[in-house]
């Protein structure tokens, strides 16, 4: 049996690094890509290992094309054509609408929309004349669903990656390929921990908390599986009831 390898952009830190940890469990070769972050991705890796599985730290800027088709390439040699890719890598600088400077808005849609089309992009074509029951997953958010004050630009960049999921879906079905899209609400991590209205946040949510990564993640792995073989184009809510 040829051996999945699933790539997972932002995979440093967070519902990334989650992702990864779980598709390695499901004995998948993990690529945890990172921007920055290097010791993020290698404790990544480090989990990912201790755990049992094997994967690889990459570093390439998903905004920046040129480094995408590069690293896919390399990767794609090295390790195997990637079968699974989790578009998860996201920024989000949060500021009324009149405080948004032009690199906000550029470094926004730069790596939460433009990085999702060149890293799907740069993937979908190692696919070609290949049935490889491929899948791809993008990370969109509640906030794409509902919004939110003073986040405009997130806001957007997340309703983009549903309208971007489900006309995928549609361009890839005849190939075997889903497109599906995991929209969470509030999850504990590092970036979340410290908000002021994380309170807020848990009151406005019916199950009266906020989510785990470890909870996005099994939502992942079972959309890339074959027990999700039939589900493509649509975006999964797990945000604990707080936009229904």
């Amino acid at each position: 049996m040829v051996e999945r390898v699933a790539l997972v952009t932002g995979a440093s830190r967070g519902i990334g690094r989650a992702i990864a940890q779980q598709l390695s469990m499901d004995a998948m070769s993990v690529v945890i890509n990172y921007r920055s972050n290097e010791e993020g991705a290698t404790e990544t890796l480090r989990r990912v290992e201790r755990a049992g599985g094997k994967g690889v730290v990459r570093q390439f800027d998903v905004s920046d094309r040129d480094e995408v088709n590069a690293a896919v390439r390399e990767l794609t040699r090295e390790v195997g054509l990637i079968d699974v890719l989790v578009n998860n890598a996201a920024v989000n600088r949060d500021k009324s609408l009149l405080r948004v400077k032009p690199e906000d808005w550029d470094v926004t849609m730069g790596t939460n929309l433009a990085g999702m089309h060149y890293c799907t992009q740069a993937v979908v074509k190692t696919w070609i004349g290949k049935r490889c029951g491929s899948r791809v997953v993008n990370l969109s958010s509640i906030g794409g669903d509902r919004g939110y004050r003073d986040s405009t630009v997130y806001c957007a960049s997340k309703a983009g990656v549903a309208g971007y999921t489900r006309a995928l879906a549609l361009e890839l079905a005849a190939k075997g390929v889903t497109v599906n899209a995991v929209s969470p609400g509030v999850v504990l991590t590092d970036a979340t921990a410290g908000m002021e209205l994380l309170e807020q946040y848990i009151g406005q949510t019916p199950l009266g908390r906020v989510g785990q990564p470890e909870e996005v993640a099994h939502l992942v792995s079972f959309l890339v599986s074959d027990r999700a073989a039939f589900i493509t184009g649509q975006v999964i809510r797990i945000n604990g009831g707080a936009y229904m």
